[in-house]
């Protein structure tokens, strides 16, 4: 793994790690959002401990969670449900830059989970992108 690609994959688990945290905020303040949050957050937890992998496999430090993110106002259910759209499009955003880092069968599991959190962007509300990540 070359030094661009680290830094790919270790900005898109900074990511992971910061839905980690939102998700279960989100899910304990509004009771509307709670199965959607729930649901949300166990995928990213999957995905964290997936990336982790991938990082440790390089012999590469991954990064750890912060005690808490900046994640804006969660005073409503819409404002939840902007923010949790907005991380999930920042997700496209990174996942979409590794793809170019990629090839092979790794690229076709990145490209798969793009194709996921852009699905999981659009549920929360985000527009659909066509070339989700790169709008």
């Amino acid at each position: 793994m070359n030094e661009s690609e680290a830094l790919r994959w270790r900005i898109w688990l900074e990511l992971e790690l910061e839905a980690v945290w939102l998700y279960p905020v989100i899910g304990a303040r509004f009771d509307a959002l709670h199965a959607a949050a729930t649901a949300a957050h166990e995928e990213h937890s999957d995905l964290r401990d997936a990336l982790v992998s991938v990082l440790a496999d390089a012999d590469i430090e991954p990064p750890g969670p912060l005690v808490s993110y900046e994640v804006g106002d969660l005073d409503s259910v819409e404002d939840a449900q902007d923010v949790a759209a907005g991380l999930e499009q920042r997700l496209c955003a990174s996942i979409a830059a590794l793809t170019g880092e990629v090839d092979g069968e790794e690229r076709e599991r990145v490209v798969r989970e793009l194709r996921a959190t852009a699905v999981r962007a659009a549920s929360w509300g985000a527009a659909p992108q066509p070339f989700p990540g790169l709008g």
